[in-house]
C-alpha cells in the first residue's frame, strides 16, 4: 500500500507546466500578449455593449441564457470602473432585443430610461395591466437606465450609431479547447514517451470607430500546457507555473481575469485570488450562493482584488475600486410578526433598523445618523431605503471625516433582507440622495432571493427583559479578551423592533471604517494588502466540534516528527 502511495506522489510530481497566452490582432498570426495592440487607449468616449434577449416573466426560457455574449455585465462594469480611475470616458451600453411589436407596454419600458428611481415601481403598481405583464415591467424596471436601448424584432438595429460614443467594443467568449497529446503512447510505453495535456479559452474583441461599419477583431487565447513523463526527475511542483484550481476558482475564471488584465494593460499580470475563499457559501464562476440558500448573487466587485467575509445568512464583498457590498437575511420572530400586524410594515422596518443598526453605530460614532430616507410600498411589498452618514473622528484633529452608505431592506415571508453598499466620499450632498437611490437599484437585479417560511418561535419575555444587561456584559468581556476585534461583530437583537434571534452583522462596515482603502488616482497596480480584513476570521478553518480531540495552540508543533511525540 505504501508503494502505491509513493507511486502516485511520484507521478504527480514528475511534470512541468506553463501558461500559454497569445493574441491574434485580426489575422491567424499569434503574438505574445505583450507585443499585441492596446485596444482601450482610444480618445473620446469608449462604449462597451451587453446584448440581452427580452424575456417575459413566467416564460419557459426566462431562466435560460439570455445573453448573446458570455461576458457577464459585471465583467464590463469592472472595465468601466477601472478606466474611469484612469480619467477615461466610458459607458456601459445595454441592448435588449426581440421585444414583440405587439407587446402593449413598450412605451413604459422606454420611460424607464429617464426615470431610474423607486417612483417607477409606484407607477407600475398603479397601472391597469395583466399581473404577468406587471411582473415583466418590474423585472426590467430594475435593469433599464439611461444607457439601455430597446429593440423589436429587427436585429440589424443593434449595430446602429449611438450618440456620444466614439469607439464601440463588443466582448465575446468564443470557445474552449481541451485535449491530450500522446496519451495512448504514454500508457503503452509505460511513461517513457511523454504526454502533454492542454486547455485553451478564446475571447474576442470586436472594435470599431464611430461611423465605421466593419469592425476589427482581436482574439485572445489563454491556456496552459502540462507535460508528464516518467523520465523526468521528481519536480515537486517547483517547475509548475499552473496553479491548482478548485470549484471555488476554476481555470476559466482565471482566464477571465487574465483577459481583463490584458485589456487594461497588455504588460500586466492578473493577481491570484487568495482571499476569495468563503467559509460558508459557495463561489462558482462569478456567482455566490449563501450557505442557507436564501440568496444567490453575482459577485459585485472585481474578483482579482476581492475580499470576502460570509456567514450562513450574510456576505460582504469588498475591493478597493468598487467599495463594500453587503447582503443579509435575518429570520424574524413572533415579536416582529405582531408588530407588523399592529403598526404596519413601514413602522416595523424603521424601528427594527433604528434599534438594531443605527443605535449600535452611534455607540461607536455618536455624530452619525440618517440624512435621507424613503419608503416605497409598491416595491417588494414595502421597501425602506435610507442613506447613512457616519462621522469618523480624525486622529489628532478636531475634525470628522464623513463616510456614506446606502441601506435598503424589505420583508419576504420569514426573512428581512438588508442590502447595503458604500458610496464615494467626495459626493456632494445635493446629488447624494439620487446617487444612493440609483446605486442600490443597480445592486438589486444582481441578486436572486429564495425566501422561506419558518414557523416563528414564541418570544420569551423574561429573556427579552434581561437581554440588554446580558449583552452589555458579553460585550465588555469581548473587549477585555481581544481589543483588535472591537466593533467587528456588533450584532444583536432585542429592543422594540428586534427581539431574540434578530441580528444585524456590522463586521464588514466597521472593518471598512477602521481602514479605508486609499486608491492613487490614475494608477491601476492595486496590490493585495492595501485593505486587509482579519483573514483568520474570514477564512477560519473548519474543525469537527464533535471530535474527542481538542486542538489547542502549540499542540501540533511537532506533528511532522512522530519521534518527538510524548508517550
Amino acid at each position: 500500500m505504501r508503494f502505491y502511495l509513493f507511486l502516485i506522489v511520484f507521478l504527480c510530481n514528475c511534470q512541468v507546466s506553463w501558461y500559454h497566452t497569445r493574441v491574434s490582432p485580426g489575422s491567424d498570426t499569434e503574438l505574445p500578449i505583450s507585443q499585441g495592440p492596446n485596444l482601450l487607449n482610444e480618445p473620446g468616449t469608449s462604449c462597451f455593449f451587453s446584448i440581452m434577449k427580452f424575456q417575459e416573466s413566467g416564460s419557459i426560457n426566462e431562466s435560460g441564457q439570455g445573453n448573446v455574449s458570455f461576458i457577464d455585465s459585471q465583467f464590463i462594469e469592472n472595465i468601466r470602473t477601472n478606466l474611469k480611475l484612469k480619467n477615461t470616458n466610458v459607458r456601459h451600453i445595454k441592448q435588449i432585443h426581440n421585444i414583440p411589436k405587439s407587446w402593449p407596454y413598450i412605451k413604459e419600458l422606454e420611460s424607464f430610461r429617464t426615470n431610474k428611481s423607486f417612483e417607477r415601481f409606484k407607477e407600475i403598481q398603479n397601472m391597469n395591466a395583466d399581473p404577468q405583464d406587471k411582473k415583466t415591467l418590474l423585472k426590467y424596471a430594475e435593469i433599464i437606465d439611461a444607457d439601455t436601448f430597446l429593440y423589436t424584432d429587427d436585429l440589424s438595429l443593434l449595430f446602429h450609431q449611438i450618440e456620444n460614443c466614439d469607439t464601440y467594443y463588443n466582448l465575446y467568449y468564443t470557445k474552449r479547447e481541451k485535449d491530450h497529446h500522446n496519451l495512448v503512447l504514454f500508457l503503452v510505453s509505460l511513461g517513457i514517451i511523454p504526454t502533454v495535456n492542454y486547455e485553451n479559452h478564446y475571447f474576442a474583441v470586436f472594435k470599431r470607430k464611430s461611423l465605421e461599419i466593419k469592425p476589427t477583431i482581436t482574439t485572445y487565447k489563454f491556456g496552459y500546457r502540462r507535460l508528464l513523463s516518467w523520465l523526468l526527475l521528481p519536480t515537486f511542483n517547483f517547475f509548475n507555473e499552473v496553479e491548482n484550481y478548485n470549484k471555488d476558482y476554476r481555470f476559466v475564471d482565471h482566464t477571465k481575469d487574465q483577459f481583463l488584465a490584458a485589456l487594461e494593460n497588455k504588460n500586466s499580470q492578473p493577481l491570484p485570488i487568495k482571499r476569495l475563499n468563503p467559509v460558508y457559501g459557495d463561489v462558482l464562476g462569478g456567482s455566490y450562493t449563501s450557505d442557507s440558500d436564501l440568496f444567490k448573487t453575482q459577485i459585485p466587485v472585481d474578483k482579482r482584488y476581492a475580499v470576502i467575509r460570509d456567514g450562513k445568512k450574510n456576505v460582504s464583498f469588498f475591493d478597493p475600486i468598487h467599495g463594500l457590498f453587503k447582503i443579509q437575511a435575518i429570520n424574524v420572530n413572533e415579536k416582529i410578526h405582531s408588530d407588523i400586524i399592529t403598526d404596519g410594515i413601514e413602522k416595523t422596518l424603521r424601528t427594527f433598523i433604528t434599534t438594531n443598526l443605527i443605535d449600535k453605530i452611534k455607540k461607536t460614532y455618536p455624530r452619525s445618523g440618517i440624512i435621507h430616507e424613503i419608503y416605497t410600498p409598491e416595491y417588494r411589498d414595502g421597501t425602506y431605503t435610507f442613506t447613512l452618514e457616519i462621522a469618523k473622528p480624525e486622529l489628532g484633529k478636531d475634525e470628522f471625516k464623513k463616510e456614506y452608505f446606502v441601506f435598503s431592506c424589505f420583508k419576504s415571508q420569514s426573512q428581512i433582507y438588508i442590502l447595503s453598499r458604500s458610496l464615494p466620499n467626495e459626493t456632494g450632498l445635493d446629488v447624494l440622495p439620487k446617487l444612493a437611490e440609483t446605486s442600490i437599484l443597480d445592486f438589486y437585479p444582481q441578486i436572486t432571493f429564495q425566501s422561506k417560511y419558518i414557523e416563528p418561535k414564541p418570544l420569551d419575555l423574561d429573556i427579552a427583559m434581561n437581554e440588554g444587561k446580558k449583552r452589555n456584559r458579553d460585550e465588555n468581556d469581548e473587549e477585555d479578551d481581544d481589543e483588535e476585534e472591537e466593533g467587528e461583530e456588533l450584532a444583536g437583537g432585542g429592543g422594540g423592533g428586534g427581539g431574540a434571534g434578530a441580528e444585524i452583522d456590522l463586521g464588514g462596515l466597521f472593518s471598512l471604517l477602521k481602514e479605508r482603502a486609499y486608491i492613487p488616482r490614475g494608477k491601476m497596480d492595486i496590490k493585495p494588502g492595501r485593505f486587509k480584513f482579519n483573514n483568520a476570521r474570514f477564512n477560519a478553518p473548519k474543525f469537527n466540534t464533535g471530535s474527542k480531540f481538542h486542538i489547542k495552540p502549540g499542540r501540533t508543533k511537532n506533528f511532522s516528527s512522530p519521534a518527538k511525540w510524548r508517550k
